[in-house]
């Protein structure tokens, strides 16, 4: 309230007996398929330790299992709408901000998340997708570099194919630093995010943190993808059993594919995945250390709000499904429910806390257009249902400074956007 009214002074007066705080920048940081109880001490113990200083939603949910649905809400607040006329770089917090005068900003190595595939994220003035191929600068260190993955796959059983590479390749500690570049390089205010690959299968840890298993369950695949499927899987209309047909393909519905069922995995099998996937999440929280040091060192944290959250999370079993993806049909609470962490500055005074109410990642939008001091209110009066902001729950009162501008509803072509999104799903083996 003192800001409103300070800002209210200038309109009346020409001045402001004290100025207020600069709009603060803000950050995104999705930690891809990050599955709420991977996000705890045990297995990330920095981002546990963000607690205390920070504000914690502790039921906060994504909007559907599969990246470019959930990042699309994230982006807009809407929790529907990609493919659709809403699907447009208007309706989205990179284009709104970067036009509220925000410098805007985002390293991604998820090609769903491509500008070709989703145009709110063309609204970024600097966009950097690097998950294409690998190419770190001389051929020498490209060809290291190749030799390292190559062997860390095959450490854990899992084919060494362009789509594993890459996903092994561009991990926090590739990404992150070019992010931090992105970020010391802007101009204040700027709003920048990050999507982070890390957890997101193939499960293949660094050795260093998780050495490979001394034993394996018979016929383990690294590969939960690719993996062999049994003839039950691949034609489950032959088998003899009426009610075990009838149980298999009702299964393999409800998980969209077969190989995303676990009929045919043992439960060593299964934990194998599972503890691989935890690893993978000790080493993106070690990274996270290292960035936040980095921030703290170079002041880049004095007047920056970071959100960090998950598009959704993953199965390991429950439900008879392993991976994400399922049309939500899933186990909600793994394949939903994400963590959600806002560390804000010192500045703005806001008081720690664990905030238990639930909570959507589209409340995301919303909160980053109050934090940037844009009013809602035209996205209020178009979208029935738009969510509220999360600041009114911490004790922020936002200072409205400019109003988001939308545009007059108009059809959109998304063709071209389909078809690079199936091919990106192709590359990505969710289509085989």
């Amino acid at each position: 309230m003192r800001l409103r009214a300070s800002i209210l002074g200038l309109l009346i007066t020409g001045t402001l007996s004290a100025a207020p705080p600069a709009r603060p920048n803000i950050l995104l940081m999705v930690v891809d398929t990050l599955r709420y109880d991977a996000a705890q001490s045990k297995t990330m113990p920095f981002l546990a330790s963000l607690a205390p200083t920070s504000v914690v939603f502790s039921r906060a949910y994504s909007t559907h299992d599969f990246t470019p649905t959930s990042h699309f809400s994230m982006f807009t607040g809407l929790h529907d709408g990609l493919g659709t006329d809403d699907d447009r770089v208007e309706n989205g917090v990179a284009y709104q901000l970067q036009r509220a005068g925000y410098q805007t900003f985002a390293t991604i190595a998820n090609t769903l998340i491509a500008p070709t595939q989703m145009p709110t994220a063309r609204g970024f003035n600097d966009l950097k997708l690097l998950g294409i191929n690998i190419s770190t600068g001389s051929p020498l260190d490209d060809v290291r570099d190749l030799t390292d993955i190559d062997l860390r796959l095959r450490l854990f059983r899992c084919a060494p194919n362009q789509r594993n590479i890459v996903k092994v390749h561009y991990s926090a500690s590739v990404l992150l630093p070019v992010f931090l570049e992105q970020i010391e390089q802007a101009r204040p205010p700027y709003f920048g995010f990050v999507n982070l690959l890390d957890v997101h299968e193939p499960y293949i840890p660094d050795p260093q943190i998780y050495p490979p298993e001394r034993s394996l369950p018979p016929n383990f695949d690294g590969d939960v993808v690719y993996r062999r499927l049994p003839p039950e899987l691949e034609h489950p209309e032959s088998i003899a059993d009426r009610a075990r047909r009838q149980f298999v393909m009702k299964k393999i519905a409800q998980a969209g594919a077969p190989w995303q069922t676990t009929l045919d995995l043992s439960p060593a099998a299964v934990r194998v995945y599972h503890n691989r996937y935890n690893a993978q999440a000790r080493g993106v929280d070690d990274v996270f250390r290292q960035f936040f040091d980095a921030m703290k060192r170079k002041g880049l944290l004095d007047n920056t709000v970071v959100i960090i959250t998950s598009d959704h999370g993953e199965s390991f079993g429950e439900d008879d499904l392993i991976t994400h993806m399922f049309h939500d049909r899933g186990d909600y609470e793994v394949t939903h429910h994400v963590p959600m962490i806002v560390v804000f500055p010192p500045s703005m005074h806001v008081k720690p806390r664990t905030i238990d109410r639930k909570v959507s990642i589209a409340n995301i939008a919303p909160t980053i257009y109050d934090l940037a001091g844009l009013d809602r209110a035209p996205l209020r009066a178009r979208y029935a249902n738009y969510p509220r902001s999360l600041l009114r729950a911490v004790g922020v009162t936002e200072a409205v400074v400019a109003s988001v501008d939308l545009p007059k509803p108009a059809k959109q072509d998304h063709t071209q956007a389909l078809e690079e999104r199936e091919k990106a799903m192709r590359s990505l083996g969710y289509v085989h």
